[in-house]
């Protein structure tokens, strides 16, 4: 681990701690190492690198995530936009005690097992996508791609209906969102790599960037003409 993050690490770890996320135990037959990621505001976000351990050894769990082509079509007709932002994601599923041990890390503070589905295990994504179909299923303009909701209306009456249906079913079940990553009631919003609006989608100029600025191809003076 790298000196300059050890104690964020260490921050992040003791809060997981009190709100219950993680446990400490003594030993462990699936203890796996940690990879910290930097997470856009500054935070670490704390992995188990799970390929070591329990990856291998899993029955993955098979179920889809949606398509951008099948998010958007439930959007149709829609003139402004809310994204709702869940807080820690993964870490809301509480995990059976009998699967605890084994999603163990092992740490510079010891070994702690999770009480919640963590980030690293490779069947993750499918379990929490079924999780959010399940409890948003049959809401109409609304879109859910793992932990980003996509809420909109015909009107601004319908719109805000919507939106109160996809909080009090989040509410029901104890998720909470991430209010600082929420927007609510936007003309356009940008949404797994595109701009949506009410005339439909559009590219994200942010994710074209990069292709739009690439210098023009050279032909080599070295090439050799047959």
């Amino acid at each position: 681990m790298p000196l300059a993050i050890k104690d964020k690490v260490s921050e992040e770890l003791n809060r997981l701690v009190k709100e219950g996320v993680l446990e400490k135990v003594d030993f462990s037959d699936w203890a796996a190492p940690i990879v910290p990621v930097r997470k856009g505001d500054g935070n670490i976000r704390v992995c188990g690198d799970y390929k070591v351990t329990i990856n291998p050894a899993m029955h993955q769990q098979e179920y889809p995530l949606p398509r951008p082509d099948e998010l958007f079509a439930q959007l149709q007709g829609g003139q402004k936009f809310s994204k709702l932002d869940l807080s820690n994601a993964y870490l809301q599923i509480v995990l059976d005690p009998d699967s605890r041990k084994y999603v163990t890390i092992n740490t510079h503070l010891g070994l702690f097992q999770y009480t919640r589905l963590p980030f690293g295990v490779s069947s993750a994504p499918a379990i929490f996508q079924q999780c959010m179909d399940q409890i948003l299923g049959g809401l109409n303009g609304v879109g859910c791609y793992l932990d980003d909701i996509i809420v909109t209306g015909k009107t601004d009456e319908e719109h805000l209906r919507n939106l109160g249906q996809v909080v009090k079913k989040l509410d029901e079940v104890g998720l909470r969102l991430k209010e600082s990553k929420c927007s609510f009631f936007q003309d356009s919003i940008e949404y797994l790599g595109f701009i949506v609006d009410a005339k439909g989608i559009h590219p994200s100029p942010a994710k074209v960037e990069a292709v739009v600025n690439a210098p023009a191809p050279q032909k080599s003076r070295n090439c050799n003409h047959s």
